[in-house]
């Protein structure tokens, strides 16, 4: 049976790697064995020495012997049993593998090693009982001393309860009795703390816990001892507690004091409202956090600190909190208890060496961010330009201490908490509060004094080390120079005598940046990404001055012209910055140019009368122009490549493909809005015309309405000649796969707005020509147009037939689906179409019943025409589309056309359709072997 050997073989392969890997096991044990061994004789040796010098009269080791040799170490080629100390030589004889004990002793006599018996070795056994042992030594030392100091103050109380309630002491005796007990348990933890350390510290817990109950009490509820007298009781019961955390090393006695501590003001609070008392004992309590994390590193006992600290700052200012008179109490003692929780983390960092693990981080910007989040509730304020001075130099402070103390202990850690916030809370402060006659001089001041602490703190950083890189510098001189900018620019812009300074305010930062850079080349010439960021702030600043003294369309010219530059010095030249630059600029110019826009369509559409842009002739349309142009050679910069790219590789493509779709709707939208303002110059002269010759109100109308239509329609006629462009380009130069299938998505969405809303404005202005006023008369372009627009469409279509047979289309879908694609939008948009344009030479021609009569032989004809090519191309969905489209001719045929059709008319109607709907039966039993393989031809 070759399955039985063959699995025969495989077993006893796997047991001798089993063997040779436990002889290799059993030699390295009796190596190590072999060490300890002489380790052993060497530390008895020296001790037998020492002790012989000091009585001569011991005896040997063991009696009648003398000192055993030590063993030297067991040769590569003495067998296994012989590398066995003499008195551990139990293995088997020489010759037999002996059985694997895997680290642990052999099985002596009388007992088994074997799993069969359901036994372990000694080693096991050992370690289940080590296992045993821990579990014992935690209930027996520690959990059940808890449950007793627990139980035991149980007891207490049920004891004292029963006793009041039956009158046997009075309130004095409850609580000298409450004290006795505590000092009773103070007093044994005492004695008990040298030998029964952790016991004494459970004692010690529990005595200072009922210390504190007992207090409250003798205070609260039977009024044994004032106020005061009760504070300071439980401020010393705190501090001693403290100290005992200290003194016995452990610090659950240290949180025990701190709950105490906390609680006590609510205990003993008389509803007083005295807030300056609250927050300076918690000041003193965080104090004390701050002491402890001198001496141990408790993270614990900081967290809890936190926590109760900010939530009861919370606490009060959501309930209790009144800008009018709190506004000075709530900055100080959220100074007060950042600084303690902040210096604390820094003794931590400083004193204990904590690492950069994610707790000590968290913890860290969790501090800086609660701080920061207060500052901006208290900040929220109506208030005189004191208390915003005081209020804005008190984040200046704290923010050019955590700068210092970040850089120092933390790194940049916390530039990204502080930075942000600073700027944020000025900014909501600057849009909700600012009054330009009252507030302009403290604005401006501290606009400049932010501006000058993240500026300064930032690159002296970068000159005194190299942790921070370019493109991180970059960012933040470049953040903080461009908020800075923006706030001084409003606030210049909010006194119009200062408006036309607004020019000198821009290039003065030019200047200032031009000096910064100079000093910066003197300190540290190797400094070359610092001076290059300086040097790009130099250019934009620079730019930006004339522009700021000019309106609209300039703005964009030299933003764009700008991001076109840097961005080929970039890429040319290998600066790397100029490249990162370029980026935010483009986005700059796009939303500026976006801007511009929108502003002109505002101007559009709230007043017409004083719209006067010349198409072709205005600066938007320039701008666009030069937007397009300068995106475009960044376009064709971004794709050479021989040229290292400063960004990524991987992100060539997309930014390729995101400038090549920008520039493409920027070229498209520029045309199309001047289009825009030809017919809006049509609506102002038709208002012109109007006003001077006293035209009916219905005539305007018409005329205004006919304008629109003409608008809308030839923006949607150029929108198909603009997509015939670009599949003509992609199908001979470009040859862009996602080109194509954009241009596939976009035409089909052309020809359903062409065939819906398109049609019925060609409706629309069949009705105003044939309509008589007196006043005006519509020319024949209302009827011309719609043959105009079907020259667009045809083109769409052939552009459309092109790119989906293309190479860039086929080669990904297969045929079926490109054709059942393009069948489906040709067919629906010629039966469109063609349905339309019936109606509408039928109502020209003033013949009866169009919608009923020639409509239906239409569809019948149109169902006949698409069943032939369906059987002579083989198309089965043409066939199946003109099956449904006879049956929905003849639901109309029914319900609708016979309705009110007059005899003659109902009778050509019925024959027509008849005898289509018979050719279409003739059609199918003709060519039914070519349709239906599986039917044989009827006989002859």
């Amino acid at each position: 049976m070759p399955e039985l050997d063959q699995k025969i073989a495989e077993l006893e392969a796997r047991l001798d790697r089993l063997v040779r890997t436990q002889v290799g096991f059993q030699q390295e044990i009796s190596t190590i064995r072999t060490e300890l061994t002489k380790l052993r004789s060497s530390a008895s040796d020296v001790q037998r020495t020492r002790d012989l010098s000091r009585n001569p009269q011991i005896p040997p080791m063991w009696p009648g012997t003398a000192i055993p040799p030590s063993p030297g170490p067991s040769s590569p080629t003495t067998p296994l049993a012989d590398t066995l100390p003499p008195f551990r030589r139990t293995g088997p004889p020489t010759g037999e593998v002996p059985p694997p004990t895997f680290g642990m002793p052999s099985a002596g006599p009388g007992r088994s090693s074997t799993r069969s018996e359901g036994k372990f070795s000694d080693s096991a056994t050992d370690h289940v009982e080590s296992k045993r042992g821990n579990l014992e030594r935690f209930v027996g030392r520690s959990l059940i001393a808890l449950v007793g100091i627990v139980i035991l103050i149980v007891g207490v109380g049920i004891g004292a309860k029963f006793a009041i309630d039956n009158g046997w002491i009075s309130p004095l005796m409850r609580i000298i009795f409450g004290y006795a007990v505590g000092f009773g348990l103070l007093g044994t933890a005492t004695i008990l703390k040298k030998k029964y350390l952790n016991f004494s510290a459970v004692l010690l817990s529990g005595g200072m816990a009922i210390m504190y109950f007992v207090t409250y009490f003798a205070y609260s509820y039977y009024w044994l001892m004032p106020q005061y007298a009760a504070f300071t009781l439980m401020a010393v019961f705190t501090i001693f507690t403290v100290a005992a955390a200290l003194l016995y090393g452990r610090q659950v006695i240290a949180h025990i004091g701190l709950v105490g501590a906390y609680a006590v003001p609510f205990l003993l609070s008389d509803d007083s409202g005295n807030y300056l008392f609250l927050f300076t004992y918690m000041a003193i309590i965080n104090g004390g956090i701050l002491a402890i994390g001198v001496v141990k590193a408790w993270k614990p006992l900081f967290y809890t600190s936190f926590g109760f600290t900010w939530l009861i700052y919370l606490a009060w200012f959501v309930s209790k909190y009144s800008p009018v008179e709190h506004f000075y109490v709530a900055l100080a003692f959220l100074g007060v208890f950042f600084t303690t929780f902040y210096a604390t983390k820094i003794i931590h960092r400083v004193v204990h060496i904590e690492n950069d693990d994610l707790k000590s981080l968290v913890s860290i910007i969790v501090t800086a961010l609660v701080f920061y989040l207060f500052c901006f509730a208290i900040s929220d304020v109506n208030a005189g330009i004191v208390e915003y001075s005081v209020f804005f130099g008190y984040l200046a402070f704290f923010g050019l201490a955590i700068l210092f103390t970040s850089f120092r202990f933390f790194g940049r850690l916390l530039v990204y908490v502080s930075y942000p916030f600073t700027w944020l809370i000025f900014g909501v402060w600057f849009v909700k509060h600012y009054q330009a006659n009252e507030f302009f001089a403290l604005a401006a001041i501290f606009a400049g004094v932010f501006f000058a602490v993240y500026y300064a703190a930032t690159l002296i950083y970068r000159l005194a080390t190299d942790d921070i890189g370019m493109a991180e510098n970059t960012a933040l001189v470049m953040t903080n120079s461009f908020i800075f900018y923006g706030f001084g620019y409003a606030i210049l812009d909010s006194r119009e005598s200062l408006r036309p300074f607004e020019g000198l305010f821009t290039a003065s930062h030019a200047i200032f940046h031009l000096i910064v850079a100079q000093v910066v080349s003197w300190v540290k010439s190797t400094a070359v990404d610092v001076i290059q960021v300086l040097a790009i702030l130099i250019i934009t600043f620079t730019t930006i001055a004339v522009p700021v003294q000019m309106d609209g369309n300039s703005i964009t010219l030299v933003w764009t012209v700008e991001a076109a530059a840097l961005f080929w010095f970039g890429r040319f030249r290998s600066v790397r910055l100029f490249e990162y630059l370029s980026l935010p600029i483009m986005a700059l110019a796009t939303g500026s140019l976006f801007v511009d826009w929108i502003k002109a369509f505002a101007e559009r559409i709230s007043d017409l009368s004083e719209f006067h842009r010349q198409p072709l002739m205005n600066g938007d349309f320039v701008t666009a122009i030069v937007f397009v142009a300068a995106f475009t050679f960044i376009y064709f910069v971004n794709q050479k490549k021989n040229h290292e790219p400063a960004i990524s590789s991987a992100l060539v493509r997309p930014l390729g493909l995101v400038l090549g779709t920008l520039t493409t709707f920027v070229l498209y939208n520029t045309f199309r809005i001047e289009i825009a303002n030809y017919f809006h110059l049509q609506m102002v002269g038709a208002e012109s015309v109007h006003e001077l010759s006293s035209l009916a109100e219905s005539s305007l109308t018409r005329a205004v309405d006919d304008i629109v239509r003409f608008n809308f329609i030839w923006q949607l006629n150029y929108t198909m000649a603009f997509l015939i462009g670009l599949a003509v380009i992609n199908l001979q130069k470009a040859r862009s796969a996602i080109v194509a299938y954009a241009g596939i998505a976009l035409s089909a969405i052309t020809l359903l707005l062409f065939v819906s809303a398109g049609m019925y404005l060609f409706d629309e202005l069949r009705i105003s020509y044939m309509i008589e006023l007196p006043d005006v008369t519509a020319g024949p372009m209302n009827i011309a147009i719609r043959y105009i627009s079907y020259v667009f469409a045809v083109g769409l279509l052939a552009s459309l037939y092109r790119t989906i047979n293309s190479t860039m289309v086929s080669e990904v879908n297969p045929a079926i689906v490109r054709e059942l694609a393009w069948d489906g939008l040709c067919y629906l948009t010629i039966f469109i179409i063609v349905s339309f344009e019936l109606i509408n030479i039928m109502v020209q021609l003033h013949i009866p019943d169009g919608g009923k009569l020639g409509i239906s032989i239409l569809w019948g004809v149109y169902a006949l025409t698409m069943t032939g090519i369906g059987i002579a191309w083989n198309k089965k969905h043409l066939r199946i589309a003109a099956i449904v489209l006879l049956g929905v001719t003849l639901i109309k045929l029914f319900l609708y056309d016979v309705a009110d059709l007059p005899t003659i008319p109902k009778t050509i109607l019925f024959v027509s359709l008849g005898v289509l709907l018979l050719i279409v039966s003739f059609l199918y039993n003709k060519f039914a072997t070519r349709i239906f393989s599986h039917v044989q031809p009827d006989a002859e």
